[in-house]
């Protein structure tokens, strides 16, 4: 068939008409996603609604105060991920899949944008479809559905043939007319009722919402007891409502509401850091995803080899062995390195084959029938193990043996009579003469030593998995000097195993040859479902399953590009040893994020806490509310919002094996208990010390008493009455405030004091005696304590500071009590934690996070399970 295409005046008058494949790639998140996705959460719909009422009531600071954290956060994450986005855009557009079509009667490679309706577009080995259309020609074209439909096969195609967007060539070359495109194909109208291809969750994910789930459910039930206690009361209609308002914003600051933006921000600085060491993030959270890898599955090609293939050496069985393979070279469209390398070997000849098998990872061999010496004959090239059941010979396995054992690839080259190469779609093969058996040498990656101690270092397990015989494998890992037990297992032997057999098997073995690509899929569910957690590095089509069902995969920028499409992470230039760079990138991220979590989620759980034994037990709430939201907001950004940016920057990478929710609940819930524990105290000490004249309050003067009181009252003298018809002495009134007081200044020095714990720059501070030696963060916690008592200087001589933080300023004396007191914690809590008298709430926590993290694993699978089964049925 002659295919010209279309001209440049009909490409430029589809344009005009908007039939142009118009639809983005999604490198990254949009602009549209990342703006709603930090702005409307469930959480800040509510914090912003409370202070919308709370705005009502002309409480404009509490107002401000309720939201200035969550509007913080928004605005910080929005613009983090904006600038890591518009980085990683720019360098995944080097990357953006390109388009063979064919205009003007010219081949011409374009960005996929610029498809047009009626496009003619080439398809090649390795090759993707991007958009729907019809095959016009064909030269052997073989396509891998599987991503569609499930099926493993792939399906030979003929003309008039649909080819279907999300499909890849397995083999030969096809030639189609475009006529859907975007939304309009047939995998996107699949697809609108099927999330077919979701983002993978991370551990950190899973165990953050975890915990994030359990702090809702206590803040619910607080909230509904605030409601009562404080329906009980009988307030003032206005004091009530307002009342309810400044609890809920208290209340729910025991959920962790920006923890998932903490998460997000700690991911985007580690994919900006990536770039530039060669490594492009396709799923933001797999850096961290890298780190809990304790098994690494791998091609050979790509990691032990470079993929440069040279002729080495053969051994023949006919006398007219060259010329044979010259022809087979020339004629095969299987243009693959392997034939490169022959055809550099035995030259060029102008051969057109009468028929042709491709070579596919599955099938592992090709074939065409051309005219040799005036008479068709059929030439078969690939592995012995699927040849050996029709060759004239067998004494060639020593031979192939033999080549292994050096570290050679071999390709067995063999003729065959005339006669039909298919019954149908199914390739046949005849009886066969041996011809020669050719040995191909395979370039070792200098780094690839280096990178492998790395990994093993790291205590992950290493599994190559290969089409090649194992024992070159096995050779190649004596050549590239890889220490380790090497445990050797084919493709055929597997298969002969059966249940319980074959699993064992996977999780025993580490070099897998002669494996097909449902081989590759089949070791990565198996080590999946026996609890490992899996990296997958891969660069071809016989690849794509395998990567897709690894909790991270690897491709090589060099590629297929249907490998690279479903990968989670690039390496660009084919940069081997820059995985490791990763995995401690990944390290880094974990070990930033198990700081940041010590430090925020004990202050969620001080917040428990104090509603619990303070608002609850001992009647605050019948008064008035813990904190005002300025308070709140004050101790959320000296204490957490400060130290939890510059922990992200600063974090260095250790050890990340297991879950680190167990280690993170067993520091923060005894910590944050003791923290409320002795904070009560203080107030129990300061409300009783005002009440009966122990403690003086002349510091506090109208303004404050009014503030702190029921600041709802439009005059003090309107609030003095209420507090005479409600039995609430001016004293009781002044109690309240000091002690209150008194708790926020103890809790913010406490939170604050944990960094000496959380990053202990001597064996004094280290709980669980390993020093990090990180002094940028004990001079952080220094600079921490110099804020606080700024803040509150600056509150006792500015009125403007006093409206925004509304903190009191004591009198030296009370600030010792205070400071005594924390001093008093400090030692008490480093006692606990030495002693590890914690390790029950360890169990617990690992129980109940194996339940959650069951539920959350269980959830994915079944929606996954569903959407394939969704996809299936339209099908």
């Amino acid at each position: 068939m002659d295919l010209t295409g279309l001209t440049t005046e009909e490409v430029n008058e589809r344009i005009s008409k908007g039939e142009v494949n118009s639809v983005e790639q999604v490198v990254s998140r949009t602009y549209k996603d990342i703006i709603f996705k930090n702005v409307f959460t469930a959480f800040n719909i509510i914090l912003f609604a409370l202070g919308a009422i709370l705005i009502c009531f002309q409480e404009y600071i509490n107002a401000l105060a309720a939201t200035f954290v969550i509007c913080l956060s928004v605005t910080v994450a929005t613009i983090q991920e904006v600038r890591a986005k518009r980085r990683l855009d720019k360098i995944a557009l080097l990357m953006r899949p390109k388009v063979v079509v064919i205009r003007d009667s010219k081949e011409c490679e374009i960005d996929q944008t610029e498809v047009v309706k009626d496009d003619i577009i080439k398809l090649s080995s390795g090759d993707q479809a991007l958009v729907d259309g019809t095959l016009l020609e064909s030269e052997y074209l073989e396509m891998d559905e599987s991503l569609l439909t499930g099926e493993s096969h792939t399906v030979r195609k003929k003309e008039a043939d649909r080819i279907f967007s999300g499909s890849y060539c397995v083999t030969g070359i096809g030639y189609y007319r475009v006529d859907a495109f975007g939304e309009s194909t047939f995998a996107s109208e699949m697809l609108s009722s099927a999330k077919q291809f979701k983002k993978k969750k991370t551990p950190l994910q899973m165990e953050t919402t975890a915990v994030t789930e359990l702090l809702v459910f206590v803040s619910i039930i607080f909230m509904i007891l605030m409601i009562i206690i404080n329906l009980i009361k009988h307030f003032d209609s206005s004091v009530l409502v307002t009342t309810i308002v400044n609890n809920a914003v208290i209340v729910l600051d025991i959920v962790p509401v920006a923890l998932l933006l903490l998460i997000v921000i700690a991911y985007m600085v580690s994919a900006v850091r990536m770039a530039d060491t060669g490594v492009l993030l396709q799923n933001s959270n797999s850096i961290e995803a890298l780190s809990h890898v304790n098994v690494v599955c791998m091609d050979k090609t790509g990691t032990i080899t470079t993929n440069r293939l040279n002729y080495r050496e053969e051994i023949q069985y006919v006398e007219d062995a060259d010329e044979i393979a010259k022809l087979f070279a020339n004629a095969t469209g299987s243009k693959n390195r392997t034939v490169e390398a022959l055809i550099k070997k035995f030259g060029e000849a102008d051969v057109k084959p009468l028929d042709e098998i491709r070579f596919t990872s599955e099938r592992k061999y090709s074939a065409v029938k051309l005219t040799y010496n005036g008479k068709p004959i059929t030439i078969y090239s690939g592995a012995y193990s699927a040849l050996r059941d029709n060759l004239d010979r067998q004494d060639v396995k020593d031979v192939i043996d033999s080549y292994a054992k050096m570290g050679y690839r071999t390709l067995l080259l063999t003729v065959g009579p005339d006669f039909e190469m298919y019954s149908g779609d199914t390739p046949l093969i005849p009886e066969l003469k041996v011809v020669s058996v050719i040995a191909i040498e395979d370039e070792i990656r200098k780094d690839c030593r280096e990178t492998m101690d790395v990994f093993m270092k790291n205590d992950m397990e290493i599994k190559v998995i290969s089409g090649d015989d194992p024992a070159t494998v096995d050779a190649m890992f004596t050549i590239a000097n890889i220490p380790g037990e090497r445990k050797i297992i084919s493709g055929d032997e597997l298969d002969a195993l059966q249940g319980k057999d074959k699993e064992n098997a996977i999780l025993e073995y580490n070099i897998f040859g002669r494996m097909r690509p449902n081989h590759k899929e089949l070791i990565v569910e198996t080590l999946k479902k026996n609890g490992k957690y899996v990296a997958m590095i891969g660069d071809g089509v016989n690849d794509v399953k395998s990567l897709k069902s690894a909790q991270v995969g690897v491709a090589l920028e060099s590629g297929a590009g249907a490998a690279r499409g479903v990968a989670d992470m690039v390496l660009m230039k084919d940069s081997f040893s820059a995985l490791p760079r990763a995995l401690v990138e990944g390290k880094r991220t974990v070990s930033g994020m198990r700081d940041i979590l010590k430090q925020y989620i004990s202050r969620n759980f001080v917040f428990a806490f104090l509603v619990l034994f303070v608002m609850i037990m001992l009647g605050s709430a019948f008064r008035t509310t813990l904190f005002l939201p300025t308070q709140a907001a004050f101790y959320a950004f000296v204490s957490v919002a400060i130290p939890s940016f510059f922990m992200t920057l600063w974090a260095k990478p250790t050890d990340t094996k297991g879950a680190i929710l167990p280690a993170v609940l067993s520091y923060a819930v005894p910590v944050a208990l003791s923290i409320a524990l002795m904070a009560v105290c203080v107030y129990l000490f300061f409300y009783t010390g005002t009440l009966n004249g122990l403690l003086g309050h002349s510091y506090i003067d109208p303004d404050t008493l009014y503030r702190f009181g029921y600041p709802q009252f439009e005059s003090t003298k309107a609030m003095l009455d209420y507090y005479a018809e409600s039995g609430i002495s001016l004293d009781e009134r002044y109690a309240e405030v000091a002690a209150r007081n008194a708790l926020l200044l103890f809790v913010v020095l406490a939170q604050i004091s944990q960094l000496f714990f959380i990053n202990p720059i001597c064996k004094f501070f280290a709980l669980d005696g390993k020093v990090t030696g990180n002094f940028r963060v004990f001079f952080l916690t220094l600079f921490l304590f110099c804020v606080v008592g700024a803040a509150y200087y600056a509150v006792d001589t500015t009125d403007f500071a006093w409206q925004i933080l509304q903190i009191t300023m004591f009198p030296w004396q009370y600030v010792l009590i205070i400071i005594g007191s924390l001093v008093a914690w400090f030692f008490v809590m480093r006692w606990i934690m030495k002693h590890n008298s914690t390790n029950f709430i360890t169990r617990l926590t690992e129980k109940w996070y194996e339940k959650a993290l069951y539920k959350v694993s269980v959830k994915s699978d079944e929606e996954d399970n569903q959407d394939v089964h969704t996809v299936h049925r339209h099908i």
